[in-house]
């Protein structure tokens, strides 16, 4: 997102792709830039912002919300009423239960199983999902 508010373009300058093969909800919204692969899903009220990124076989279940910059790994599935912050991604595989609220920055591991709230800025994996340390902890701990 730091390269788009340093370029200042107008939002209308950014084309946002659809693949023919993504199924989008009349009721969804997409953002400027946003990018849906093939087999992407996206149901009722679903609104993505700009510069968004959906790989392949990626369901948006009823009511999320997607902030500017995110990423979401192929096959990532998204329960409804799910709010993503700007700039997190989401990995390949990656399941997050209904009302969950991914923070900026956060960092969803590939195949993590989401069921409680991730906070701004950290990482979390696994099945059920938790925070991973960061590097600089883990080399105290020892």
């Amino acid at each position: 997102m730091a390269l788009v508010r340093r370029l200042g373009l107008d939002p209308e300058r950014y084309a946002t792709l659809v693949h023919p093969a993504a199924v989008v909800a009349r009721s969804a919204s997409l953002g400027p830039g946003s990018v849906l692969h093939a087999t992407t899903v996206l149901t009722a009220d679903v609104t993505v912002g700009a510069h968004v990124a959906v790989m392949p076989a990626v369901v948006l279940t009823h009511d999320d919300v997607l902030a500017d910059g995110v990423t979401l790994g192929a096959g990532a599935r998204i329960a409804g009423g799910v709010r993503i912050g700007e700039s997190a991604y989401i990995g390949s595989g990656a399941l997050v239960r209904e009302g969950i609220v991914v923070g900026a920055g956060a960092v969803v591991g590939m195949g993590a199983v989401v069921t409680r709230d991730v906070p701004a800025g950290e990482t979390w994996a696994g099945v059920p999902a938790r925070r991973l340390a960061p590097a600089r902890e883990l080399s105290v701990a020892r």
